[in-house]
């Protein structure tokens, strides 16, 4: 008898449910009147309520809600606790977090708000996003939408420290990735979360330095040390480790073909490298421990692209369509420079083919990619064949 009330009373919300978006569809195109006010209003909000909790997926309700915000009808406060029951729900619902997005876009843009009150705001929607991404495996859309609160903050004039979440979040993604090698919405977070530690200044970057558990710059000179060219000169761990920033990129790349008076920063490119062997080493050892799991073997590719592109852009040439081109300086463009590129191209990717610091990746590769074939890790022939074909290295491989 309790089942049966309960069933019929979701099919009356259900009902109930299309009743009303077919009346604001109908109000929303001309052929139904529909004047808000407190009393409507109060109503409807319930019916919206109950109705969008048993199915969140109705675009036209959000949007009235939408109406009711901006007619001062419901409070924005409110309104963000409500989705938060709502995602308890539903986890992957995509219209949820574009309200949510929708009021918090917002909030950002009043006047006179404190900038406590603006971190409590992000750090619940930090929370919210990683209980919903708990709840439903593969969510990008929870992922996105902590990827566009990262952006807006970005973009926002507010006194708020960024770099600070960037270290924050670059934590938080590695250990969540860690534990969950198979969700790859994760990774590609936390690949945009890699993009934004290369951008954090000098103060903040001795604080990443000091939450990782390991010291980036050791980790890069062993992976240099232990593959180190035979035919070049002997250096030892711990010369390496003594060399400073401009050094090291010498050694390692040796020449640049820059034709223009733009000076490179060594320091920048130097963390950059950090970061990125940082990340290739600890994908090693994840792919050791968690076996024929495709998602790291995707995320290495991400890892062996962004050097790879260090590295071109450092010899200013870029892969077009398949295509190494010459890529201009947008400072000091020429027309002299322009007329010789053609010419330039095969020169300057020999000098990427023939630097250190790319024979120290394929050795590497090489290497791992011989150690996974053992334990019969089909991915890593794949790994092979992305290298030669999609990263144009079959020539060298």
């Amino acid at each position: 008898m309790i089942k049966f009330t309960l069933i019929s009373r979701i099919h009356k919300y259900f009902f109930m449910a299309n009743t009303i978006a077919t009346h604001l569809h109908q109000y929303r195109y001309g052929t139904l009147s529909l004047k808000l006010t407190s009393l409507t209003c109060e109503k409807l909000t319930k019916l919206l309520n109950v109705t969008l909790l048993l199915n969140p997926e109705l675009s036209t309700l959000w949007n009235k809600r939408r109406e009711m915000v901006a007619k001062g009808f419901l409070e924005m406060s409110s309104e963000l606790m409500y989705t938060r029951i709502v995602l308890a729900r539903k986890p992957k619902c995509n219209d949820v977090f574009s309200y949510r997005r929708w009021l918090l876009e917002a909030v950002l843009q009043e006047d006179g708000i404190q900038s406590n009150y603006i971190e409590n705001l992000v750090n619940e929607e930090l929370h919210i996003c990683e209980l919903a991404s708990d709840k439903s495996p593969n969510n990008y859309h929870s992922w996105n939408h902590r990827m566009w609160l990262i952006n807006a903050l970005k973009s926002t004039k507010r006194i708020f420290d960024i770099h600070f979440l960037y270290i924050k979040e670059y934590g938080f993604s590695e250990r969540w990735a860690s534990k969950h090698v198979s969700d790859f919405s994760c990774f590609h977070y936390r690949q945009f979360c890699i993009k934004n530690i290369f951008h954090i200044n000098d103060d903040s970057w001795k604080i990443f330095e000091s939450t990782l558990d390991s010291n980036l710059r050791k980790g890069f000179i062993r992976v240099i040390s232990e593959n180190f060219p035979k035919d070049s000169m002997n250096v030892s761990e711990g010369t390496l480790i003594a060399y400073s920033d401009d050094n090291l990129v010498k050694l390692l790349l040796s020449y640049s073909t820059k034709n223009c008076n733009c000076s490179i920063n060594y320091v920048y490119l130097c963390r950059k490298l950090d970061v990125l062997f940082y990340e290739l080493l600890l994908n090693n050892e994840l792919l050791k421990f968690y076996k024929f799991h495709e998602t790291l073997w995707y995320h290495r590719r991400f890892i062996i692209h962004e050097i790879i592109a260090v590295m071109y852009d450092h010899f200013s040439i870029m892969r077009q369509n398949g295509v190494l081109v010459k890529k201009m300086c947008k400072k000091c463009n020429n027309e002299d420079l322009r007329q010789k590129s053609a010419k330039m191209i095969r020169y300057d990717s020999n000098h990427v083919y023939s630097s250190i610091l790319f024979n120290v990746l394929l050795s590497h590769e090489k290497k791992f990619i011989a150690e996974r074939r053992i334990d019969c890790d089909n991915y890593a022939d794949r790994h092979e064949k992305y290298l030669k074909f999609v990263e144009g290295l079959n020539n060298v491989m």
